[in-house]
């Protein structure tokens, strides 16, 4: 078995306007990264084009807000039209949104039925700020929210843990899954900047740690060592998601955390670990945020290097 890297070719068609700091650049700086790094070779690379449906948005989405996204999306392929005030849609941002959902789905799929390790959805929009009922942060659909309420649902697992690595806590996430049975959202963040979030939790189910300015790495892997390990060990997950967001790196100016490539490594090997232990290192990671292409680029590849043991 190997780590399968998932992408989808909407990732480039969805268009949000030279000023955004999500644009198609992201994914382009990550596969040029790859293939510098000459380590194509160690991943099993799938292209998919599969469409998350209507069912599968409807876990995590209310219906009246799935339609408002469809009817917002603009005739003209290059239209802007914003949905929330950070969130732009443009004429193949539905499709997009559909295939980034879809293309976490299908590795959950393949990771579940053991045809790969563990794997790494590169996708756009990214989802974890778009709420049950709401868009923001650049995000549309909630790409981990629905995998994971798929793999309670349809795949009929009862043991699921999310855990959020983003500078910016994951409240879409937590608006969503607050109170699901048989899944755990575990975020640490930045705490004085979007979507300027408290440290109370809403369910049992939900566990907030945050961060300051000037953070490194080390505290967020202190974090998950020390305060999350025990109580994912606890809860034994069958399948692990990752919320990757790379926006804690201290080139990115979007936030004021101080993370380097290597701590991006460490974190990820610790999350891998505990996997290994507790579900055969059943892991889907799914990208987020990350908004300066070097560093996102490189962090990227210090992520998937972990888990494929490369």
């Amino acid at each position: 078995m190997s780590t399968g890297l998932f992408t989808h070719q909407s990732c480039y068609r969805h268009l949000t306007g030279p000023m955004s700091p999500e644009s198609p650049n992201r994914v382009t700086a990550i596969e040029e990264r790859l293939v510098a790094s000459g380590l194509e070779s160690a991943f099993t690379y799938k292209q998919t084009n599969r469409q998350a449906l209507l069912e599968d948005l409807l876990r995590a989405h209310d219906q009246a807000y799935i339609d408002l996204v469809r009817k917002s999306i603009p005739a003209g392929a290059e239209e802007l039209v914003h949905i929330s005030e950070d969130t732009v849609v443009s004429g193949q941002s539905w499709v997009a949104a559909l295939e980034s959902a879809g293309c976490v789905l299908e590795a959950v799929d393949e990771v579940m039925a053991g045809r790969l390790t563990n794997a790494f959805c590169c996708v756009r929009p990214p989802g974890h700020h778009a709420h049950r009922a709401s868009a923001g942060g650049f995000c549309i659909f909630n790409n981990v929210a629905i995998a994971a309420l798929y793999a309670r649902e349809v795949l009929n697992l009862d043991r699921i843990v999310v855990i959020d690595i983003d500078a910016h806590h994951g409240d879409g996430t937590e608006d969503i899954l607050a109170g699901q049975k048989a899944i755990d959202f575990f975020s640490f963040f930045q705490k004085d900047i979007f979507p300027h979030p408290g440290l109370e939790c809403k369910a049992a189910n939900i566990h907030k740690e945050g961060l300051v300015a000037g953070d490194t790495g080390e505290a967020a892997c202190e974090i998950i060592r020390s305060k999350w390990e025990p109580v994912i060990r606890e809860c034994n997950p069958q399948l692990i998601l990752i919320s990757a967001g790379f926006d804690a790196h201290l080139s990115d100016v979007m936030t004021g955390l101080d993370f380097t490539d290597l701590d991006y490594a460490h974190i990820t090997r610790i999350i891998d670990d505990i996997a290994r232990s507790v579900c055969g290192e059943k892991i889907v990671s799914v990208l987020e945020g990350g908004y300066e292409p070097r560093s996102l680029s490189r962090a990227v590849i210090a992520h998937i290097r972990t888990l494929a043991h490369v």
